[in-house]
């Protein structure tokens, strides 16, 4: 038996919301697939840890006092066991999920 739905009245830009149906519409998905499954990150987000590559939830990790950095829970990497170019990369990657989440990764 699968999860129980509900609906969802949301107002958004034309314009994107043309975008966004011909996305979805390319890929074979659904709009509400799309939204739900963002609604589900945004609520309980995720990142993989970009040493070992596991998956750990933000609200789970502690951040270095050191960099500032979300520290794996696995491995405990942060930003201090990066080089200069490879945490140049992890921190733009990591601003375009702070645009997504609206603020910060840990709140």
């Amino acid at each position: 038996m699968g999860a129980r739905k509900t609906k969802l009245t949301i107002t958004v830009d034309a314009e994107i919301l043309t975008r966004a149906k011909d996305t979805v519409k390319g890929r074979h998905l659904s709009l509400s697939g799309v939204i739900e499954r963002f609604l589900d990150f945004f609520s309980d987000p995720y990142v993989y840890c970009f040493k070992c590559g596991e998956k750990f939830r933000i609200r789970s990790a502690e951040i270095c006092p050191k960099c500032g950095w979300l520290k794996c829970p696995q491995c405990d990497a942060c930003r201090c066991s990066l080089g200069e170019e490879a945490a140049i990369a992890v921190f733009h990657m990591r601003r375009v999920l702070e645009e997504l989440m609206g603020g910060r990764l840990k709140w």
